[in-house]
């Protein structure tokens, strides 16, 4: 009897936690489908304004770039284009078109002085003081005629030799060409004579006679 209650007990006790367990799961279960819609449009949402803000920093960081680098472009075509006291620098690797400047220059200077030497001493000054200007900011003014004419014979000279070279390389590339033209065609000319003399000699084997053959009986 006393093993039966205790059995009995046992059983109800058993009962009680499944019943507890089950209560407890359902409630969780219940509790789960409330929050999880939530959680999910919070998941949703945050990507969503983390776009945003990345999209908004690469946004401001290209319009940073592009407008520093116009900027950057501004000031170079503003350097490069703008003449100071109406007066073109003198710059480039261009020596004959310089050297005829600086000469077509000195001309126009000689006939003003011939005119009126005040003008003509105004007008120098103010060459000299736009070419100032312009080394300041990094700008090389060629106007030395003697060096112009240097620099150009030396240009004229590499730009002959190279000239030379070129001209010389050619006559090497062609008559490598024509000596492997000419060397193939001997080597193909040699291959279709073996090929007839083997021929020939097929034929000798098999009795036949050549006319050379004949030829060479008969001397």
């Amino acid at each position: 009897a006393v093993k039966a209650k205790r059995a009995k007990r046992k059983m109800e006790r058993e009962r009680k936690k499944r019943k507890r367990k089950e209560f407890l799961m359902k409630k969780l279960a219940e509790k789960s489908s409330q929050e999880q819609p939530a959680e999910i449009k919070e998941e949703a949402i945050a990507p969503a304004s983390e776009k945003k803000v990345k999209a908004a920093i690469v946004f401001n960081r290209v319009e940073t770039v592009l407008g520093g680098y116009e900027t950057k472009m501004q000031t170079k075509i503003k350097r490069k284009k703008s003449e100071k006291g109406k007066i073109t620098p003198l710059t480039g690797k261009n020596y004959k078109q310089l050297l005829s400047r600086v000469e077509a220059r000195k001309e126009k200077l000689e006939q003003l002085k011939e005119k009126d030497e005040t003008k003509a001493a105004e007008m120098e000054r103010k060459i000299k003081w736009t070419n100032m200007l312009y080394k300041a900011e990094g700008i090389k003014i060629k106007d030395d005629e003697d060096q112009l004419r240097v620099s150009l014979k030396r240009k004229e000279k590499r730009r002959a030799q190279r000239k030379k070279k070129w001209s010389q390389r050619s006559e090497h590339v062609i008559g490598k060409m024509q000596q492997r033209q000419d060397k193939r065609n001997k080597n193909i000319q040699k291959r279709k004579q073996g090929k007839i003399e083997k021929k020939k000699e097929r034929a000798r084997k098999k009795g036949r006679v050549l006319p050379e053959d004949l030829k060479k009986a008969a001397v």
